[in-house]
């Protein structure tokens, strides 16, 4: 029997609130460099995570740069599942 880590699912509005909240935080982007900081999985894991649907989605905010919803991040991190996926 293999175990396998539990697909990412988005918070829903009144959790993301809850999430700023507790962070003393606005809804905002946040780049590659702070997402590492924030979730300290490498810029390769987090795409792997991705493809797995086990880490939130980037958003494409032009040709060659990208974004994380910073709830999305907080979220993801006070998940269980986060400490298997790292």
């Amino acid at each position: 029997m293999t175990t396998s880590t539990p697909t990412y699912l988005l918070p829903t509005t009144e959790q993301r609130a809850e999430m700023l909240r507790i962070a003393g935080e606005h809804e905002r982007l946040v780049r590659d460099d702070e997402r590492q900081k924030i979730t300290t999985i490498s810029r390769s894991r987090t795409w792997e995570l991705e493809r797995m649907g086990k880490h939130p989605l980037r958003r494409k905010l032009g040709s060659n740069s990208v974004a994380w919803l910073l709830s999305d991040l907080l979220w993801f991190i006070h998940q269980p599942s986060h400490k298997e996926a790292a």
